[in-house]
């Protein structure tokens, strides 16, 4: 009985795809040199503008509290990458710590571009390299957003009476938002607004649903961020002002109102403007609004230096090597499929 035997593919065959594949290649390298580019011409843009405005009050400010306020912003920037973390965890996509580290803090640098949404743009991507899909990586990009806000909301409570000063209607807004986005995050309804986003990307719903405990944690660390970026606050006010309660709970709620603020419009580069508006409302009670201008800008720059610091080092520690050094093969958790 004899078989047909396929035609072998040639060298002439694969020509064409071979072509086609180089091309995506460059196309996607040069892509990434652009973007790169971009940050690194928005950061040094902010970084000069931000210099010239707060020089003096950095001048004014003691080496110690500038020390202290950016060892809180790492800090903060820590807990912020174990939220990241929980949320890819809780949506059945778990990566090791580097891996989460470098997609998030290097993704980070993309809000320094006009509109907050790059830096979401730029995680989706990297996480995308570090072995989840890429409509799983968006909808946990979606679901630590949600959870970053809801927690910024329930942690600016204690910032109203500062937001009362600059507006009360989004003073008002906080309140009414509070509890809806606390609802949101209630997990049954949270896996429901999660299948909805996955079937609006034509991708399976999840195969469990969310628990209270992975939500917990990833909800817990948020705030966890926004209490320590609170905290560097106080201590440069701290500085000029002197060491009040009453201080670290506005700043702690200011901050993480501003912030909060500052993503959601995302219209300006970082929230330039928005979040600077509701420091100085909060730190007007203890000093000169001079002054809290000059603190809030000073609070930016460092915030700006932290935040570059941070994703050069996240990005070497993406280095295989580096990697290996620090962390066992045997203890990272398997990279999941690819969709």
């Amino acid at each position: 009985m004899s078989s047909i035997e396929e035609p072998e593919s040639t060298p002439a065959d694969d020509a064409p795809k071979r072509t086609k594949r180089t091309k995506r290649t460059v196309l996607a390298n040069v892509a990434r040199v652009a973007v790169t580019l971009a940050i690194l011409v928005a950061i040094v843009f902010a970084v000069k503008s931000q210099w010239s405005e707060v020089k003096d009050t950095i001048d004014q400010l003691s080496w110690w509290s500038l020390i202290a306020s950016a060892l809180f912003v790492f800090l903060g920037m820590g807990a912020a990458v174990r939220a990241w973390q929980h949320a890819l965890g809780a949506l059945e996509q778990p990566i090791p710590a580097f891996d989460a580290a470098r997609c998030y803090l290097v993704g980070q640098l993309g809000k320094y571009l006009p509109g907050s949404v790059w830096a979401f743009v730029l995680q989706t991507e990297l996480v995308r390299r570090a072995g989840v899909s890429r409509a799983a990586g968006f909808t946990a990009v979606l679901v630590t957003v949600g959870l970053s806000t809801t927690s910024a909301l329930v942690v600016g409570l204690l910032g109203l009476p500062a937001l009362f000063q600059v507006s009360t209607v989004a003073a008002v807004a906080v309140i009414v938002l509070v509890p809806i986005a606390l609802v949101c995050a209630y997990p049954p309804v949270l896996t429901h607004l999660v299948n909805l986003a996955l079937k609006l990307l034509r991708r399976p719903p999840l195969h469990k649903p969310l628990t209270m405990r992975k939500i917990g944690l990833a909800l817990g660390w948020c705030g966890a961020s926004w209490i320590l970026y609170g905290v560097h606050l106080w201590i440069l006010a701290s500085s000029t002002a002197g060491f009040q309660v009453g201080g670290l709970i506005e700043c702690i709620g200011a901050l993480a109102l501003g912030m909060c603020a500052g993503v959601l419009v995302i219209v300006v580069p970082s929230g330039i403007g928005v979040r600077e508006a509701v420091i100085v409302a909060a730190l007007s009670p203890f000093m000169d609004a001079g002054v809290a201008l000059g603190l809030a800008l000073a609070s930016r720059l460092v915030f700006t230096l932290c935040e570059v610091l941070a994703g050069i080092v996240a990005a070497l520690a993406g280095s295989r090597a580096l990697r290996n050094m620090f962390v066992h093969e045997h203890s990272r958790v398997a990279q999941p499929i690819k969709a």
